[in-house]
């Protein structure tokens, strides 16, 4: 591996590493264990980026079995983090939402990194952007998983 790659790597992993951590920092911003925090930021993302989070896609997200997610989403509808929604005709579909007071609090801890990474996207060109992104991807699909 050449010098170049191993600083490729290392920053990749920092990278990891600090997010990790962040989500860690949120979970105990809301007051929640790590994993209820990991589930919670889960359902945030998938609101963000506009694609419903249901059980099922949270349990693959948060590597749970269905009986453990499902405990998990009890904890968090509890304590007042999220709240089950039916918004597809087939009324047997559960959609996870952020209630509004969870999602405002979240976002006081997020909004400062949101507004920084923000503008250090909008400092790269769109090429840039694709390129960091298919190589991220290629990454992503050599990673080791056990399903």
């Amino acid at each position: 591996m050449t010098e170049s790659a191993a600083r490729m790597l290392e920053a990749l992993r920092g990278y990891v590493v600090a997010y990790q951590e962040s989500v860690h920092d949120l979970a105990r911003w809301m007051g929640l264990p790590p994993s209820d925090g990991a589930a919670f930021g889960e359902v945030l993302w998938a609101e963000a980026t506009g694609r419903p989070m249901s059980p099922a896609r949270l349990s693959e997200r948060v590597g749970l079995t269905s009986g453990a997610t499902n405990a998990l989403v009890n904890r968090l509808e509890r304590d007042g983090m999220v709240a089950r929604s039916r918004e597809s005709s087939d009324r047997r579909l559960v959609t996870l939402r952020a209630t509004p007071g969870a999602r405002r609090r979240a976002e006081e801890f997020t909004t400062q990194a949101t507004l920084a990474l923000q503008a250090l996207l909008a400092q790269q060109d769109d090429a840039h952007l694709d390129a960091v992104r298919a190589t991220l991807d290629r990454f992503a699909a050599v990673l080791p998983r056990h399903r």
